[in-house]
């Protein structure tokens, strides 16, 4: 659901103004920059954060394709053409920005406080932003794969007490992730 959005830069750039609206009316953006660490250490855990998820999905990738062999690669296949659409750079970039200003002050800065930021809190808000990345049946095990991102950007949250560490987080790994799917797809493919 939220992949189809990305797919336009103009309709993620609008989106993302509508959540980062939204989430302020919430009172998400109160817990921007937060917690006890320097404001240095919150960017500099962002990006690292950032760059271990897209790490993640490239281990879960690897698994799931020796466990699973060319049922796995060929579902794969088809659900990245369906979350890249015709995406390009421009998309790639608002993606990024939806991910970062409207996805997570809503998942992680509105829904996961109202429930006192702790194991139910994480866990909702985890499963909420799955369901929000939804596509269909045969794609399932990938909705898995939003529910781990969700419970990481949720954990970041919590550990910090700073939305700016998941936001960075979330950015980087939709940014660079888009492309690095699409690399994947081609290598895949070549094999």
């Amino acid at each position: 659901m939220i992949f189809r959005i990305k797919h336009r830069w103009y309709t993620a750039l609008f989106a993302t103004a509508v959540g980062a609206l939204l989430s302020w009316g919430l009172g998400a953006w109160h817990h921007l920059v937060r917690g006890e660490l320097p404001l240095g250490d919150q960017i500099g855990l962002g990006v690292l954060a950032g760059i271990l998820s897209i790490g993640l999905d490239g281990a879960l990738h690897e698994i799931f394709k020796r466990a699973l062999g060319q049922t796995y690669t060929e579902t794969f296949r088809q659900y990245a053409q369906v979350v890249l659409g015709g995406m390009r750079w421009p998309a790639y970039i608002t993606g990024g920005l939806m991910a970062s200003l409207a996805e997570e002050p809503l998942f992680r800065g509105a829904l996961l406080p109202a429930f006192d930021s702790n194991v139910m809190g994480v866990t909702i808000a985890a499963l909420v932003f799955a369901a929000c990345h939804w596509l269909r049946l045969p794609f399932i095990l990938f909705c898995f794969w939003a529910v781990l991102e969700g419970v990481l950007f949720g954990l970041l949250m919590v550990a910090t007490h700073s939305l700016l560490v998941p936001m960075i987080a979330h950015g980087i790994h939709d940014l660079v992730g888009y492309s690095v799917l699409r690399t994947i797809i081609r290598s895949d493919a070549s094999v």
